[in-house]
């Protein structure tokens, strides 16, 4: 179970370092089509994290990691949470970098969480991992449709 417990605790510190980059992304755009994606994404990656928490609190526990303190730690140093890539990344403010950026988040994140449900036989908590690695696809999906948005004149834009 130990692999399982790091996975899931690699999993929770994506979902956390996710919802900072998301939050501080929709602080430095200036566009409200980008700045509405960045925050919804925000939301659903703190969902993801409570759910995480929620779900694998105890075998986590049972490791001795305390999955809930630790998020709300984390929520609370928000300004530790991003490395100095992602800091940097957002302080310039280009947003076809943190788009980029979040686009292999995104993908890490969908990665991990098949793999996390590899270790679970046909359960409920399978089903759960599967969830969340369809989600991941789906917020890549939507950073890429932004990413088209982007480069394409306002009114030939797909919504998003």
């Amino acid at each position: 179970m130990d692999k399982v417990a790091d996975i899931v605790k690699l999993a929770l510190e994506n979902e956390i370092r996710a919802k900072v980059f998301y939050a501080k992304a929709s602080e430095i755009t200036s566009v409200g089509e980008s700045q509405m994606v960045f925050l919804e994404l925000a939301g659903m990656e703190d969902q993801h994290a409570q759910l995480l928490v929620k779900s694998f609190g105890e075998i986590l526990h049972e490791q001795g990691f305390d999955a809930a303190d630790h998020l709300r730690r984390s929520e609370a140093a928000t300004e530790q949470t991003l490395g100095v890539e992602e800091t940097q990344l957002i302080t310039d403010g280009e947003m076809r970098a943190v788009v980029e950026y979040a686009i292999g988040m995104e993908i890490r994140a969908r990665d991990t969480y098949r793999e996390m449900a590899a270790h679970f036989p046909a359960t409920e908590t399978r089903s759960l991992c599967e969830n969340l690695a369809a989600e991941e696809q789906k917020h890549h999906d939507m950073l890429s449709n932004l990413r088209v948005s982007m480069d394409t004149p306002i009114d030939e834009r797909p919504a998003l």
